[in-house]
């Protein structure tokens, strides 16, 4: 298996086999598709710029959004797609390491700025939390930990980590950081 695989609740090894030609970073589920975020520049042999969707069958889809660096982290919330990373552009257009991507492929205008790198995203509802190694989002202090809602609004939401936020996860009206702060 070249950087993705798929494995039974039993350990088992699946068939499942599209194969990408750099590192994939995250991967995000909805429905019977599999979005794919990382390094790659191909996925089965055909150029995919750091995204990429592929079926239960593994199959690459024709959703083929193109940024141009690093995709760390994906979510997927009704039929948009979110994705972080290190990126300054997505479809030729600005989009400071987030972006939104509709599920038929069309970036969307959410475009919130931070100023590096977006490491974790998670969501609920309309909310989207994003944590990486940015201090300013739009021009705000945010270190590191921010809260965006559907239409590009910075939340209160302003945790003010020390350092680097790897993980969030929201659960029962509490978001989990984890990170080296």
């Amino acid at each position: 298996r070249s950087y993705l695989a798929a494995l039974g609740t039993n350990g088992g090894l699946l068939a499942w086999n599209p194969s990408a030609d750099r590192p994939v970073r995250d991967l995000a589920v909805s429905g019977g598709t599999l979005y794919a975020g990382g390094e790659f520049l191909a996925i089965n042999s055909v150029p995919r710029n750091r995204l990429a969707a592929i079926d239960a069958s593994g199959n690459l889809l024709a959703w083929a959004p193109s940024a141009n660096s690093y995709v760390y982290a994906l979510a997927v919330s009704g039929s948009t797609v979110y994705a972080g990373g290190l990126f300054s552009q997505v479809d030729a257009q600005a989009r400071n390491s987030l972006a939104a991507i509709s599920t038929a492929g069309v970036l969307q205008p959410w475009a919130p700025a931070p100023n590096q790198r977006v490491e974790t995203l998670a969501v609920d509802g309309t909310t989207i939390y994003a944590g990486g190694t940015f201090f300013l989002v739009n021009g705000a202090s945010h270190n590191r930990a921010v809260a965006i809602d559907a239409n590009g609004t910075l939340l209160d939401w302003n945790p003010q980590a020390s350092s680097t936020v790897n993980k969030l996860v929201v659960s029962g009206g509490n978001v989990y950081m984890g990170g080296s702060f």
